[in-house]
């Protein structure tokens, strides 16, 4: 059992080695402007919508 933790966490150290340093921050920037870009699609596509919904909302808190 030993020797399988043992080898199991050489391969992970050997895996580490190889990947590139900046690979995951890589990875986080296209992942955080991919959501961004989505949002934006969303905000965008939804618009009218928001709009209109939060004029019903300023409309029944004021009385209007």
């Amino acid at each position: 059992m030993i020797d399988a933790l043992w080898f199991r966490f050489l391969g992970w150290a050997e895996r580490i080695r190889r990947e590139e340093r900046g690979d995951g921050l890589v990875n986080w920037v296209v992942l955080a402007v991919g959501l961004a870009a989505g949002a934006a699609a969303v905000v965008a596509l939804l618009r009218p919508a928001i709009v209109d919904a939060g004029q019903k909302m300023v409309n029944f808190i004021s009385g209007g």
